[in-house]
């Protein structure tokens, strides 16, 4: 396997050897463990496959006597608590405490061959001592009995709560958790849509007093990291893959980069299984599946596509006529052949489409569709009401008269290959735009 990815989800994953990668992720585990250490109230709040579980599973590692409850499958935090406590391993670490005077286990006893384990079975609730509690394990399985135990258990060792999957349903007892006056550090994990639809103050201020907020925590550099950490032979190959994707928002949370990823190299492993270099096989596949291979004849292709999604979408929006080939129109004495041009409310709207592989940041057709007013079409002549062009380039330098729209470079391809979802989406929404009066000139038009 050129990858090491989970099966399963996070959420499931054992607490042994969690990678948790990245600048971002590195300083969000040190603000964890510094609530941990300050005995502070915390929380982890974001998108379910942010990374949540994975922060608290590393705090897991580190911190010990740190007591992980999922409270994913739980109506009740009381629940998971009392099935994650071991009776027998609690007994071991408070017998060598236990004074044998103070529960009245004399000399006389030893001799008779009373054992101090048998004798202390007998005394259990006869002592108001946390100890004793402790090892007779006295108490009632509710929400009160686990204060209770957590009061008791900070006599043996230095308790932290380490709570995931906070649900709106558990937030009233979590709230008493907080306010119990228990003095232990609790640091929890809080999906987004839940935090939101908090709405006590109280509540709020507490979850606030140290929060962490995932949600569009992600960098470059955390991503590359990710990447590498992972499909470490690869990374190099398949790190502007993921960027791109991210970029683009196709892919939005921490779960869904690991899960393309594995998808991409296994289907990829699968075809080069035959290869005598599957690695360098699966880099040149994914190579060739996410990236252009000829730009200007896919921006041809691209600008037919348009054309034809166009010419089914007139009457919805009103466009009297849409060419049907690349029109060829003179600008100050230079030649461009427009890509897109429609007629709209007896003006005119031309666009070209611009795919690169390479940083270019200007072209000439561009600064000419800038400078174009007016279309001559069967002898008659519409004034330019918008200039636009369809570009996955970020850096190529367009002029404020002209509406920029944005693809990834991955739906480029992907509309290429026939998604036309994704085209209707993207056409809609510049049509819309065009069809909405703003007082701005030019405007940007990204998804």
């Amino acid at each position: 396997m050129i990858c090491n990815i989970p099966k399963v989800t996070v959420t499931t994953w054992n607490s042994n050897n969690v990678i948790l990668v990245g600048p971002t992720y590195k300083q969000y585990l040190d603000k964890a463990l510094n609530s941990i250490r300050n005995n502070d109230i915390a929380s982890i709040i974001g998108q379910p496959g942010m990374g949540k579980t994975t922060i608290l599973k590393k705090v897991q590692e580190i911190v010990k006597d740190a007591l992980y409850m999922d409270l994913a499958s739980k109506n009740e935090i009381e629940d998971e608590f009392w099935s994650k406590i071991d009776k027998n391993e609690i007994r071991q670490k408070v017998l060598p405490r236990l004074d044998k005077k103070k529960y009245g286990y004399s000399f006389w006893k030893r001799l008779l061959g009373i054992k101090f384990e048998d004798w202390l079975n007998k005394v259990c609730g006869k002592y108001n001592d946390p100890l004793l509690r402790l090892y007779c394990f006295d108490y009632q399985k509710d929400f009160d009995g686990m204060i209770k135990a957590i009061s008791d258990l900070k006599e043996i060792e230095h308790l932290s709560l380490l709570i995931d999957e906070v649900r709106e349903n558990h937030i009233p007892k979590i709230h008493r958790l907080i306010n119990s006056g228990l003095g232990v550090p609790i640091l929890m994990a809080v999906p987004t849509e839940v935090y939101s639809k908090i709405t006590d103050l109280a509540i709020r201020r507490r979850l606030d007093e140290s929060r962490i907020s995932l949600d569009n925590a992600l960098t470059s550099e955390d991503i590359k990291e990710i990447v590498d950490a992972y499909c470490h032979e690869i990374s190099d190959d398949l790190f502007p893959i993921v960027l791109s994707l991210w970029n683009g928002r196709e892919l939005n949370t921490v779960s869904s980069i690991l899960q393309f990823m594995k998808s991409e190299v296994e289907k990829f492993e699968k075809e080069c299984s035959d290869s005598q270099d599957v690695v360098n096989c699966v880099k040149e596949k994914l190579k060739e599946s996410h990236s252009l291979k000829n730009p200007e004849e896919e921006s041809k292709q691209l600008e037919k596509m348009i054309r034809d999604l166009l010419s089914s979408l007139t009457k919805e929006f009103q466009v009297t006529y849409v060419h049907p080939r690349g029109k060829r129109v003179e600008v100050k004495g230079k030649y461009i052949t427009l890509g897109i041009f429609f007629i709209k409310d007896g003006n005119a709207y031309v666009g070209l489409v611009k795919l690169l592989n390479d940083d270019r940041t200007d072209d000439d057709e561009v600064k000419l569709l800038s400078m174009l007013e007016k279309v001559e079409h069967e002898k008659k002549e519409y004034p330019v009401e918008k200039r636009f062009i369809i570009t996955n380039s970020q850096k190529l330098n367009v002029d404020s008269t002209v509406t920029k729209v944005e693809l990834t470079t991955m739906e480029a391809i992907r509309i290429l290959q026939g998604d036309s979802e994704i085209l209707e989406e993207k056409l809609k929404e510049i049509l819309n735009s065009f069809s909405t009066k703003t007082s701005s000139a030019s405007a940007v038009v990204s998804t």
